[in-house]
């Protein structure tokens, strides 16, 4: 399966020397530290969202249209000491081009996940899944999309919260992720009757993350008096398309 890899952002600082003083404090609680990040994605021309290797997630807003700002490998994020404030002075650097940061936001997991799938979409690209695996509470081969899909095949459970469905997955394959939240496109009162639910990609691949035509099949619960409307000899299953999936802590 081929993956849509974020593009990780060189932080391009002064490496200090033993002489020089160590690295200040964040000048504020929502700051970006450069240093850390591991992968962004452009949402749009002024639009980027970007995550540290804590976990934290952030709205980078540009100054200006930069349609192509992380499509440079080399990429490179200027600010003092490596904290990105949107304060002024801070700027994003592909090839030639210097982009102005003009406001750094945190973001939940849910937002994070809207803006990666935007960054899909501007360029007709399907969200894609890379194969994760996790070994004693370690990260290892994490590619970021387990943070907007899931893989159904790890499916463990799954419930109704009251706010939507919530999903159990074995976190070893899933980026250390055991719940996700799975967002409906329109209300699904059917899921409340189900005995089972099948999460269906519909581009046929291995992920589900929001992509046109991924739905959630819902089989609902034979009642005692209750006529079950049959196709071909199968038990009625019910489709509700799937907007968006992120995970959650629970």
């Amino acid at each position: 399966m081929r993956l849509y890899a974020a593009v990780v952002l060189i932080t391009v600082c002064a490496v200090a020397s033993a002489a020089e003083p160590a690295r200040g404090p964040a000048p504020k609680p929502n700051c970006l530290d450069a240093r850390s990040m591991s992968e962004a994605r452009q949402a749009s021309d002024r639009s980027l969202a970007v995550m540290q290797a804590d976990g934290r997630r952030f709205r980078l807003e540009l100054g200006e249209d930069c349609p192509a700002a992380v499509a440079d490998e080399q990429a490179s994020v200027l600010a003092r000491e490596g904290w990105v404030c949107g304060t002024g002075n801070e700027y994003l650097r592909s090839g030639q081009r210097l982009c102005p940061v003009s406001a750094v936001t945190e973001i939940d997991a849910k937002a994070y996940a809207e803006l990666a799938l935007a960054s899909h979409r501007r360029h007709g690209e399907v969200a894609t899944l890379e194969a994760v695996e996790v070994r004693a509470e370690k990260r290892r081969g994490f590619g970021g999309s387990a943070q907007y899909c899931l893989n159904p095949r790890y499916m463990r459970g799954w419930n109704e919260d009251g706010k939507g469905l919530v999903v159990e997955v074995s976190p070893q394959r899933s980026g250390g992720n055991r719940y996700y939240r799975v967002e409906l496109a329109h209300s699904c009162p059917e899921l409340f009757d189900a005995t089972t639910i099948e999460l269906r990609s519909g581009m046929g691949i291995s992920a589900v993350c929001g992509n046109p035509g991924d739905v959630v099949v819902a089989v609902p619960e034979m009642r005692a008096g209750e006529g079950i409307a049959r196709s071909g000899g199968a038990l009625s299953r019910i489709q509700c398309p799937i907007a968006t999936v992120y995970p959650i802590d629970k």
